[in-house]
């Protein structure tokens, strides 16, 4: 299976992709501060695409649809599935699982119309795509931290009586994806099992925080104190990979928020000199060595790297600029980036800094 979309949720990654945050995706705003590709602040409108051939589809950042047609006269409409109080309506029953908390759905989700044409050559909505035509998968971000599967619901569902149903779901990319057929018409979302004991070396509640009022939670954990060697999902908003090659290191990375709760540190660094839009919230991390603040790494010392949820029809440039609580040394600067397959990743520099992604 192809490698998908790291979401930090992406769309993230993890991430999800995608917490709620005032029913709007973390990493988005409704509407733009200034002009978009101004150089001010914006975020990706709803995405709405229509499949007609075999391959990937980055669907706004909150999940992928990879489809294989085995025939023509066939296609797939797929929109992020925002905003989701309509699906706020539909029961949920999750399962019961020992060890962890009750399940609890990661809006928003994808909604996906499966068509076929008919005897009038006119493509006509179907419940569910036969096996017979093709295909379909889809994949949201994953967090090591919680126990992960995904739900969906039909459009047209018998009588009109709307339920959340479990499906079969697979883990994809190492863990970081998880993934599950997608043949109905319907909306399809993630979910989410908090451990009751909360998992070692990784900061905050156990990689879930906040509000779970009304069947839903937000995205990982907002701060991440990382101790060991490996990959992790912050708040949703990014993923920080980490090889340490000596003793000592460990590194905290949390959520640089902006737009309404934009930091005063952030906001004073200027952006007009950026070609591009910023798309915030980014991530700061802080490197330490022996539990103290390190004012540089090295390369033998060990290698770390970025990524966040790639903005659909955009150019991605991760750019960064130094903070280490104590001093903050504008400007920012852009990183080598590199985007595949929805994830945009740079390696870190050697100092603690703020990262976020800019599109152009």
């Amino acid at each position: 299976m192809r490698k998908y979309l790291l979401f930090p949720v992406v769309l993230v990654l993890v991430v999800s992709i995608a917490g709620i945050a005032g029913n709007n995706p973390v990493w988005a705003r409704p509407q733009p501060i200034t002009g978009a590709d101004s150089g001010g602040f914006n975020a990706p409108l709803r995405v709405v695409k229509t499949i007609t051939e075999s391959g990937v589809s980055n669907i706004g950042g909150v999940c992928t649809i990879d489809v294989e047609f085995k025939v023509s006269d066939v296609k797939l409409i797929a929109d992020a599935e925002v905003p989701v109080l309509e699906s706020k309506k539909v029961p949920f029953h999750p399962e019961t699982i020992p060890g962890y908390d009750q399940q609890h759905l990661l809006f928003p989700g994808c909604h996906f119309v499966h068509y076929k044409l008919d005897e009038n050559n006119e493509f006509k909505i179907v419940d569910r795509m036969s096996t017979d035509d093709g295909s379909a998968t889809v994949c949201f971000g994953a967090s090591p931290t919680v126990l992960m599967t995904i739900y969906y619901y039909l459009d047209n569902a018998a009588g009109g009586n709307k339920v959340w149903l479990p499906l079969p779901a697979t883990f994809e990319d190492e863990g970081r994806l998880v993934c599950a057929p997608a043949l109905y018409t319907g909306v399809y979302m993630p979910a989410a099992s908090v451990p009751l004991i909360p998992v070692s070396g990784i900061g905050g509640n156990g990689g879930v925080n906040g509000n779970i009022a009304g069947g839903s939670v937000l995205a990982p954990s907002s701060e991440v104190t990382i101790m060991a060697s490996g990959t992790y999902a912050v708040g949703g908003i990014c993923t920080i990979e980490a090889q340490y090659k000596v003793p000592g290191l460990s590194d905290t990375v949390e959520v640089e928020w902006a737009m309404e709760n934009l930091s005063e540190d952030t906001h004073v660094v200027p952006t007009d000199a950026v070609e591009g839009t910023f798309y915030f919230p980014g991530c700061h991390v802080l490197h330490y060595k022996d539990q103290k603040i390190k004012d540089q790494m090295t390369r033998e010392e060990g290698d770390w790297r970025i990524c966040f949820a790639a903005i659909p029809e955009k150019t991605m440039t991760i750019y960064y600029y130094q903070d280490d609580l104590t001093n903050i040394i504008p400007p920012w600067i852009p990183l080598d980036t590199t985007t595949e397959n929805g994830v945009t990743c740079a390696d870190l520099v050697d100092w603690s800094g703020v990262y976020t992604p800019v599109g152009k």
